[in-house]
């Protein structure tokens, strides 16, 4: 570890605590969205040893219940399958040093606002390679509380390396301990700029040794040109929405034919309000004004109009839609931003969909995470309001489980339950 990483997670850890031990709990009385379609109605939902043991329509049998089970009232409560974001960027900076200051003042509570949002699973979108395998464990460890981490790690350039460099890239990730790689821009810059020979080359050598050696790999293709090329290369791993043109019915179908998966990034292009300033000025999700700050600025801030409609287009067209925001802004800040955007063109059973099953299988983990049903890891969130309703009641987290363990418990405090409970920036 470098020497300035290691300091600072000293500092900002102390002393190494044991991971939370999986807990029984029983939920009662609640709305369960499983995820699959279906909705039940006053509910419950056992959990034992880190797993659902069951999902009923009514009370369970007192002997079905564990022992020591925590109990929630899910009365007017709502129980859905923990969030997951399968690109977002969890580290302010990539030099050791800036990863030294974001772990030292910045992980505990950046990890939190996660949890209190509603995630239990983030995916890394390309963050310092050890800094962000630092953070895993630390999160792993018990040592920092927050949502079960995905570590990404990024290779050389596709477009000033060569194949073989980009070769021993991916096989360095993988005997690193990452879980991914994350991100190989198709094309490195943004378009018209178009994509070079060599970048391809490189692409496909990638794409041939991650499959080698079986790590995914997460591929960042923002125009419809790319997302299709990407696709037709054996790219299953698409982050970020198409924008910069509309993308047509058989462009989508394409790209379903494929098996390729998309992440949503949807709020990349409508402007974000009252965040990075509290005066009524849109915003890029980086705090440029907006829509000269919009990274692609293609004028106008269309982007905003392209990407909600191309993501609809994706969706029915078949292909895996999950949900991501790439990016680094509060958790529940970026989460509005991302949902209000969605709520354009997807109804709150789409966006349950996005959310859960789809994120679940985007990062292989439909077997394990995703839907509240008998089998599956116990994460699990209690949100106040009703999802089926609108958008702002996925904001209303009250108590999450990741694994079994109760990481967030709001219940009786002042404005639990409500949507959106502004955090102070």
């Amino acid at each position: 570890m470098h020497p300035v990483i290691k300091l600072a997670v000293a500092l900002a850890i102390g002393a190494a605590a044991s991971a939370a031990v999986a807990q029984n709990a029983v939920i009662t009385n609640a709305r369960i969205i499983v995820g699959d379609g279906t909705v039940i109605e006053r509910g419950s939902v056992v959990v034992q040893d880190g797993k659902i043991a069951s999902v009923g329509t009514a009370a369970p049998a007192r002997n079905a219940i564990p022992s020591g089970a925590v109990r929630i009232d899910g009365a007017g409560k709502t129980v859905m399958a923990g969030f997951i974001d399968v690109h977002r960027h969890l580290i302010q900076g990539r030099s050791p040093e800036q990863v030294a200051a974001f772990m030292k003042d910045q992980a505990a509570d950046r990890m939190r606002e996660l949890l209190e949002a509603g995630f239990t699973t983030v995916q890394s979108g390309g963050d310092n390679n050890e800094g962000i395998l630092t953070l895993k464990r630390a999160v792993e460890s018990g040592q920092i509380k927050g949502p079960r981490i995905l570590a990404s790690a990024g290779v050389p350039s596709t477009r000033t390396a060569s194949t073989e460099e980009i070769r021993a890239g991916v096989r360095a990730a993988k005997a690193s301990g990452a879980d991914s790689i994350a991100e190989i821009h198709y094309p490195a810059t943004e378009p018209p700029n178009p994509v070079t020979k060599k970048e391809t080359e490189n692409l496909l050598a990638a794409l041939d040794e991650a499959r080698k050696i079986g790590i995914p790999l997460q591929i960042h293709a923002v125009d419809p040109n790319s997302t299709v090329a990407t696709a037709a290369m054996g790219g299953v791993k698409l982050i970020h929405t198409p924008h910069n043109n509309w993308l047509t019915e058989k462009e989508a179908e394409s790209v379903r034919d494929s098996g390729a998966q998309v992440g949503s990034c949807t709020g990349f292009g409508p402007p974000v309000f009252d965040v990075f300033n509290h005066d009524n000025k849109p915003t890029f999700r980086d705090g440029k004004f907006w829509p000269e700050g919009v990274v692609s600025n293609e004028g106008q801030g269309r982007e905003g109009g392209l990407l909600p409609i191309n993501g609809r287009t994706l969706f029915d067209h078949g292909v895996t839609y999950a949900y991501c925001t790439d990016t680094t802004f509060n958790a529940m800040e970026s989460l509005n931003q991302e949902l209000k955007t969605l709520n354009l063109v997807f109804s709150p059973i789409d966006i349950i969909k996005i959310m859960g099953p789809n994120s679940a299988k985007f990062i292989d983990r439909e077997n394990e995470l995703g839907t509240v049903q008998a089998g599956k890891v116990a994460d699990l969130v209690v949100l106040g309001g009703n999802p089926l309703v609108g958008f702002w009641n996925f904001m209303t987290t009250e108590v999450v489980l990741k694994g079994g363990v109760v990481m967030v418990d709001k219940r009786g405090k002042p404005n639990a339950g409500k949507p959106m409970d502004k955090p102070q920036n």
